[in-house]
């Protein structure tokens, strides 16, 4: 997969949570977001947003099986 938009380590995350979690990875990285705007972490928002963008990503270009 080609992420040039997305840090290496967003990437790395997202990967992370699809392993774990599935079909719920992206709303984990929403929860995530979510948690760390309540606590005024823009940079952890900004984060887990960017995961977010990259699990889709991943899903999207994804191979698909035959």
């Amino acid at each position: 997969m080609n992420t040039p938009d997305f840090a290496p380590d967003a990437v790395r995350v997202a990967r992370g949570l699809i392993e774990r979690y599935g079909l719920r990875a992206a709303a984990i990285a929403e929860e995530r977001a979510a948690e760390a705007q309540s606590a005024g972490g823009s940079v952890q928002v900004d984060h887990w947003r960017s995961v977010a963008m990259a699990i889709a990503e991943l899903r999207r270009t994804r191979p698909t099986a035959h």
